[in-house]
Formats: C-alpha cells, sequence, structure tokens
C-alpha cells in the first residue's frame, strides 16, 4: 500500500515538474500579446491622434523573452516625447519578482528612457543625477495586469543648494474588465536653489484614482490628491496645511448619454502674507451631453492632423474649433454649480452661485445666438455672504456705503448679504427687479 502511495506522490511530482518546466514555453509564445499589447489596449481611443506606438520585435527564449516598446506623444503646437521603454519578460506560471515568488503569465522588468530636446537641456542644468526609476509588470492569469513604479530616494547637498528627496511608491492595477485603480504616494522633499534664493518644503503627496473602464473617457470615474503641508520661506513666505482635492464623473441618473463632473478644493490653513486663510471650493457640472466629448476629441484629431500638414492654417482652425465647441455647449442643457467658503481680512464668507442653461437644439451658428433668446433660457441663483468687519478691512471698503444706498448691498447681523437670479429674463437683486436693458 505504502508502495502505491509513494509511486503516486512521484507521479504527481512528476507531472508538476513537467508542468513548471514546459509551462513557460507554451506561454511565451503569446507572451508579448499578453504584456505590451495589454498595456496598449488600455489607451482611449481619442488620444491616438496625439501617440503613436511601436513595438519592437520579441526575442523569446524558453524562461524569458526580451522587446521594446516607443511610444511617441506630440501635443497640440509641442515638440514630440518619445518614451521608450524595455521590457525583460519572465515566463510564467511561477517567476521571481522584487516582492518575491508570484504566479502569473509573465513578469516584466521595465527600463524607461525619455528622448526629448528640451527635457535633455533642462536635467543636464542638473548638477546632479536623476534617481534611478524601476518599472515592473505582472500579468496574471486572469488578464489582469499589476503595473508597480518606485523612484529612489535622492539626497544632495553642494554649494548651489540642496535637495532631499524620499522617493515615489506606485501601483497601477487593470482587470480583466478594464477596470483600474492607480494609487501614487511620494515621500518628503525639500529643495533649496541658493542662487534664486528660493526653497520649498512638501510634506508627502498621496494620489489615488480609479476607473470603471481604463480605455473609456466617458466611463465612471474618481481621484483624490492630498498633501499634509507645503511651505516655503523665499522668495515668498508662506506655508499651507491639508491641502486636498478630489475629482469625480458619474454618468446622470437615468440618462446614459449625459455625465456629471465634480471637482472640490479644500485648504484647511493658509499662512502667509495675503489675507487668504482657508478655502473650500466644490464645483459641479451636470447634464454634459457626451457628444461634446466626442466632438471635442474629433476636432481635436483633425487640428493635429491640420497642424502636421497646413501649419499656416492653424490660427484659422483654432477659431473654428472654439466656434464648433461654443456651438454643441449652446444647443445642449448644462447645470453648473459653485460653492465657495473661505476665510479673507479675518472674516468668513460664503457664494452659492447655481446656474441653469436650457439649451437652444435649434440653433445653427453660434452666431445666430440671439441675447434674448438666450436670456430666457438661462436660469441664475447666487446667495453671497460676507463678513462685514472683514471687508470693511478690505480695499473694496469704500464700496459699501455707495452699494447699500442702491439696494444693490444688505447688511444684516454683522454679515453683508447678496441675493440675485436670474429667471424668464427678469433678474431680481435683493427682492428689487432690474430692468435689463441696463445691464444690456
Amino acid at each position: 500500500m505504502k508502495s502505491h502511495s509513494l509511486k503516486i506522490t512521484l507521479l504527481i511530482a512528476l507531472i508538476a515538474v513537467v508542468i513548471l518546466a514546459v509551462s513557460p514555453k507554451v506561454i511565451g509564445v503569446g507572451i508579448q500579446e499578453a504584456t505590451i499589447g495589454s498595456l496598449i489596449e488600455l489607451i482611449p481611443p481619442e488620444t491616438e491622434s496625439q501617440l503613436e506606438i511601436n513595438q519592437g520585435e520579441l526575442s523569446s527564449g524558453w524562461f524569458s523573452s526580451t522587446s521594446s516598446m516607443e511610444v511617441l506623444y506630440t501635443g497640440l503646437g509641442t515638440d514630440s516625447i518619445a518614451l521608450e521603454l524595455e521590457f525583460e519578460i519572465s515566463h510564467g506560471p511561477l517567476m521571481i519578482t522584487a516582492d518575491g515568488p508570484k504566479f502569473g503569465l509573465a513578469y516584466a522588468t521595465i527600463t524607461p528612457s525619455i528622448r526629448n530636446d528640451a527635457f535633455e537641456v533642462v536635467i543636464a542644468d542638473f548638477p546632479f543625477d536623476l534617481p534611478r526609476l524601476s518599472l515592473n509588470l505582472l500579468a496574471g492569469f486572469d488578464q489582469s495586469l499589476v503595473l508597480g513604479l518606485n523612484i529612489d530616494a535622492l539626497n544632495y547637498s553642494g554649494n548651489d543648494g540642496l535637495v532631499d528627496f524620499e522617493g515615489v511608491d506606485a501601483s497601477f492595477v487593470a482587470n480583466s474588465d478594464q477596470s483600474a485603480e492607480f494609487k501614487l504616494t511620494m515621500g518628503a522633499l525639500t529643495a533649496t536653489e541658493n542662487s534664486a534664493n528660493s526653497n520649498l518644503s512638501i510634506s508627502g503627496l498621496e494620489l489615488l484614482s480609479s476607473t470603471a473602464q481604463m480605455n473609456d473617457i466617458l466611463a465612471q470615474s474618481q481621484a483624490q490628491l492630498s498633501i499634509p503641508a507645503i511651505s516655503s520661506s523665499a522668495p515668498i513666505s508662506f506655508s499651507v496645511t491639508d491641502f486636498s482635492t478630489t475629482y469625480g464623473l458619474v454618468h446622470s441618473a437615468g440618462e446614459l448619454d449625459h455625465v456629471n463632473i465634480y471637482q472640490n478644493m479644500e485648504i484647511a490653513d493658509i499662512s502667509s502674507a495675503f489675507p487668504l486663510r482657508s478655502l473650500l471650493w466644490k464645483t459641479e457640472l451636470n447634464e454634459i451631453n457626451s457628444e461634446l466629448f466626442s466632438r471635442y476629441y474629433q476636432l481635436l484629431i483633425e487640428l493635429q492632423d491640420e497642424m502636421n500638414s497646413n501649419p499656416e492654417l492653424v490660427t484659422a482652425r483654432i477659431t473654428q474649433l472654439g466656434e464648433e465647441l461654443a456651438l454643441i455647449v449652446a444647443q445642449n442643457s448644462l447645470v453648473f454649480n459653485n460653492f465657495v467658503q473661505t476665510n479673507l481680512y479675518e472674516g468668513d464668507h460664503e457664494l452659492d452661485l447655481k446656474v441653469q442653461w436650457a439649451g437652444q437644439p435649434d440653433l445653427s451658428s453660434i452666431a445666430a445666438l440671439n441675447l434674448n433668446e438666450a436670456l430666457l433660457a438661462l436660469t441664475v441663483e447666487m446667495d453671497v455672504s460676507l463678513d462685514l468687519e472683514a471687508v470693511l478691512r478690505s480695499p473694496a471698503a469704500g464700496l459699501i456705503d455707495p452699494y447699500v444706498q442702491q439696494g444693490y448691498l444688505e447688511i444684516e447681523n454683522g454679515k453683508i448679504l447678496i441675493q440675485t437670479s436670474l429667471k424668464d429674463g427678469v433678474l431680481i437683486l435683493n427682492d428689487d427687479t432690474l430692468p435689463l436693458d441696463q445691464l444690456f
């Protein structure tokens, strides 16, 4: 009985060894598609006009392969930037990675380099070498990709200044359904340039973002950036504490062809020679027609092509581009909300602005826009609350009495109040109806 068990155990072990020995060669057949090809599939098609991707030849062995990729980015009116990536790929299923043994299709270490004249001129003036950048890529059996990035710490001190940088760690995870998450953490950075008498200190930085579909610019997504502290003593002395900003894109409820975008920014404490002490700013753009984005990128592609073929026509095309985009905005409805809360001149102030544009779908050109019809399609509500004592300490102090006398401002409980609305072509300011012909 023991003999049979031993034979079965040896057979299983032999099969496992054969699988581990043969699998890397089998996996190697499709290794370029599983790594480089999967990366390319994540790029949104709207960016194709500005990106050119060239894949190098694959040199494949039994357990490893080498390949390369060149990404050429050409922005509007800028010189091209070439990013060259050299791949050293280990075949699965069992691989030794920077984080220890891993199971998967492939693991690649990537060596990046940038080819751009302006970039090379800038770094040539640095009195130190740039810190080493490490990239690695893990392709899972479930067609997921995990991209890791690390920038080494840097410590430099010389007659021209100093740099103390704790480095960067980042990870990008693309799942099989093309949803993705990105995380970046930067350590503290302190830099001083003696010749310019300037310095900057950043306590650290964290960036988080996610998207429901990586190659769709209109997929639901969100991002958050936070910096605990930023400070400088020269050339301008200031310090900022608890800076954060968030961004999100979601589809409008019940309307798949409309999206909402929000962005919030908050600074808990500001210390400087300027009178601003804190800031909270919330912005929303709702009911944006998805066609606006697709038309924008379509026009961008056309503009890119014309810049390459007929540079002398660029100015005229930019004007036309602006008119076409303005027409799309004018034709479609839009909701714009803004809320600002700040401490300025040692007083708390608030602004709440809501703008609703009904749209003019029958408008054929932006030149045909009629001001009176546009006013009927526009609804605006604005509430402002200002600290009276703070305004009296500001350069606007001399405007208070004249505006109060004309009824444009109301003062109540130490607050300057402004309530304005525009609806159906009627403007109301602090309960007073104003003829629009006074303004236009």
